[in-house]
């Protein structure tokens, strides 16, 4: 699905409208002298639009109703490689604009919307560019464009601008608007009208989602992270401020300076994007937990990137960390987590659950946090270590080129030291001593037959469809991509389905049996089985996203919530 996905157009168009979206915002603040959004868009002048009103000489149109003269937009064209108009944006600016405008009539703009007079924010946008926006519709249709084809965007009072064209496309300009594209960010305020805006923001901005829809609260001056149905609201920008304790025993509030680190649309773009670009994004939803790296680079090397807890309201279900380009410490929880660590020399650590963990390049290591017995480990011969805990938990991970272990060290091991193991083909290497993997059997990519020789064994099919067989107990079957069949009887075995994993059917399960999916989309933590299990005959169906499981032999009766976990 993804973060991002608007209007349920699917994850591909909606890193396409977020890109789109970012840049125009981005250039709304600085239009002069800066690079276009991307080659295929250019700025619309009040010429060819048949524009009467207060324009600037690069493009920048002017508010035009007393009391706005200080809010800004601009309007660009979108072609295709054959010169051929095929889209227009509308950017509104937001406070400030980097010094060169009218800061303090923003303000003053900002202040009345919160606090000023009835729908203040709602009617914004007509206020401000009632005519330009006739223009851009008749323009529009001229032009042979439909609504689909326009996109609005914005950041901090420029989103509110957004968030006001919504609310009254219904009813205004014509309804020409009413279908169009509407992406802010940082907006104080969100549309009644629900999915027809994504507003996009970090939980720890202290302007995002200010206001109680259009109006002023009390709660605008504290934390203010109540769902809303078209805001996304678990992310975080885990910068310097978020990270610090002692910045943290001041309250949370829009009139504490330190907080509004978080709000600076350069911040947005930087962290956002590399949410879009990361292999996890086709697993998140809006309302996913994302905690996103903006540390100062200074900062990398001695702060750990986790989920805090500060700035919101509880997080729930599993949570994802992404890295910078650097070098970074990035940690897990004791929940199911999905950490990607991208460039740079990447340090790990997590507390529990079950988890992905994706170094990126560079070397990486994954510091386990205990001594090296408390865990096994196992080699599935196509990139991936799974590292499974003394109580179950799994990690899966990739490029990681050491482990850390902590042992006791000294007398009655009251201290401890930390011994570095190098992941190797054939196993932990510390020096000349090797520790091995547990066993396993590895497939390759054509279909293999698989039988587990001793308890715990794993058995990896990878890719192919293949046949995976075991008498023994404590078995881990990862059949990989691919239709699978799998024979088991020895009980207690974890049959594990990350990724496309195809359509599996599993001969004997027991209830002592575990299955486990990790990183498939339509499926997180907190899913209920039972919504996606069904009878067929004598057997049982689970569809998880895309792909299914089928339990031959066994009724619905016969499962429970504690022996499928969804991470």
């Amino acid at each position: 699905m993804g973060l991002f996905d608007y209007k349920n157009a699917g994850s591909t168009a909606g890193k396409a409208l977020y890109s789109d979206a970012i840049a125009l915002t981005l250039y709304a603040y600085t239009p002069t002298g800066q690079p276009l959004p991307a080659t295929a868009w250019a700025p619309i002048g009040a010429k060819a639009l048949g524009y009467q009103g207060k324009a600037g000489a690069q493009g920048t149109f002017y508010g035009e109703k007393d009391g706005f003269t200080s809010a800004e937009a601009e309007v660009l064209g979108k072609y295709d490689t054959a010169g051929k108009l095929i889209g227009l944006g509308v950017a509104f600016r937001g406070t400030g604009g980097l010094g060169y405008s009218d800061t303090f009539g923003d303000m003053k703009n900002n202040l009345l919307a919160a606090v000023g007079p009835v729908d203040y924010a709602k009617n914004y946008a007509k206020s401000a560019f009632d005519t330009l926006l006739k223009d851009v519709a008749a323009f529009a249709i001229a032009h042979g464009l439909s609504a689909k084809d326009v996109l609005f965007s914005g950041h901090s009072l420029g989103g509110l601008g957004v968030n006001s064209v919504a609310q009254l496309s219904d009813s205004n300009w014509g309804g020409f608007f009413k279908d169009a594209n509407y992406v802010a960010f940082a907006s104080p305020t969100q549309s009644a009208t629900g999915n027809n805006v994504l507003n996009i923001g970090y939980e720890n901005d202290p302007v995002f989602r200010a206001l109680d829809g259009t109006t002023f609260s009390s709660g605008s001056f504290g934390k203010h992270d109540g769902h809303q149905a078209s805001a996304t609201n678990n992310i975080v920008n885990f910068n310097d401020q978020y990270a610090s304790t002692s910045q943290n025993l001041v309250p949370f509030s829009i009139i504490n300076p330190l907080n509004w680190s978080a709000h600076g649309s350069l911040g947005y773009a930087d962290g956002l994007n590399r949410v879009i670009d990361s292999r996890f994004y086709d697993l998140t939803t809006k309302d996913s937990t994302l905690i996103v790296s903006n540390l100062a680079e200074s900062s990398r090397s001695n702060t750990w990137v986790e989920d805090l807890g500060r700035s919101g309201e509880p997080h729930t279900g599993s949570t994802f960390i992404i890295g910078t380009d650097s070098n970074d410490l990035l940690k897990g929880g004791t929940g199911n987590d999905f950490i990607e660590g991208r460039d740079g020399n990447d340090r790990f650590r997590d507390d529990g659950g079950y988890n992905i963990l994706l170094g990126g390049k560079g070397s990486n290591t994954f510091e386990l946090q205990k001594p090296l017995q408390n865990f096994s480990f196992a080699n599935d011969g196509d990139g991936s270590l799974y590292v499974r805990d003394a109580y179950g938990g799994i990690s899966l991970t990739r490029d990681i080129g050491a482990l850390v272990s902590k042992e006791s060290n000294g007398w009655w091991g009251m201290t401890s030291k930390e011994i570095t193991y190098t992941v190797s083909a054939n196993g932990l290497l510390n020096g000349s001593e090797l520790t091995h993997y547990n066993h396993s059997l590895n497939g390759d990519p054509y279909g293999n037959t698989l039988a587990a020789t001793v308890d715990g064994d794993w058995l990896f099919g990878n890719a192919g469809d293949d046949l995976l067989r075991s008498d023994k107990s404590h078995v881990t079957f990862v059949g990989g991509t691919g239709n699978d069949v799998i024979h088991a009887s020895g009980g207690n075995n974890t049959f594990l389905f990350s990724g496309a994993f195809g359509f599996d059917a599993i001969n004997g399960y027991q209830g002592s049996d575990k299955l486990v999916f990790m990183g498939v989309q339509g499926a997180g933590q907190g899913y209920d089985y039972k919504q996606h299990s069904t009878q067929s005959g004598h057997d049982t169906v689970l569809k998880v996203g895309d792909f299914a499981v089928t339990l031959v032999g066994v009724g619905l009766d016969n499962l429970s919530a504690s022996s499928i976990t969804f991470a």
